[in-house]
């Protein structure tokens, strides 16, 4: 896959947190924001030192891309090269026990999607609709958000994002289709 990738900078900054459980599955998505994203970072844990993250947002005004009633919706706010998108990577039940167990998430403003998106992942099946793989979340993100930032020309590096992800999914499940012709 790293030939396939075309990394940028995008209009925002991103942290990802990433459950342990999710480091050496070969489907995290996490690892392709990582690589393709040139101003993203990402820090692996369950419960995270509260230093830590202070130094990760030091000099940003953070977000956490995480649904809530007083979130923000990322197609109506303003992001620049001054914000920073925590992004949590893991099941459902995993980026809850994230927010659940780092207090100081807690008080973070909150950025979503308002307009109902759907999931092309068919490795995993989501718990419900709505739920989208990290990659594709930040992906969503930075094109929903792109006009309203004043981006409008960096749409096309990320849809990028959607492209290498499809690539990913496409290999991962010929792969598999693969092996199946090797079961006893």
């Amino acid at each position: 896959m790293c030939k396939e990738i075309n990394p940028f900078t995008a209009h925002t900054n991103f942290l990802v947190l990433q459950h342990p459980n999710e480091w050496r599955k070969y489907y995290s998505t996490a690892k392709l924001v990582k690589q393709t994203i040139t101003n993203s970072a990402l820090l692996r844990g369950v419960t995270f030192e509260e230093s830590l993250l202070h130094a990760a947002i030091d000099s940003y005004s953070p977000y956490l891309l995480y649904p809530g009633a007083t979130s923000f919706d990322c197609e109506e706010m303003p992001l620049s090269e001054k914000d920073l998108i925590i992004v949590l990577d893991g099941t459902w039940d995993e980026a809850q026990k994230i927010v659940y167990r780092n207090s100081m998430l807690h008080s973070i403003p909150r950025i979503s999607f308002r307009r109902p998106l759907t999931s092309t992942y068919r490795i995993r099946k989501p718990p419900k609709g709505g739920y989208l793989s990290t990659v594709e979340s930040v992906a969503h993100l930075l094109t929903l958000n792109a006009v309203t930032s004043g981006k409008a020309h960096m749409i096309p590096p990320y849809q990028g994002l959607f492209r290498s992800f499809d690539l990913m999914v496409e290999r991962q499940l010929a792969h598999l289709g693969h092996l199946a012709h090797f079961r006893v």
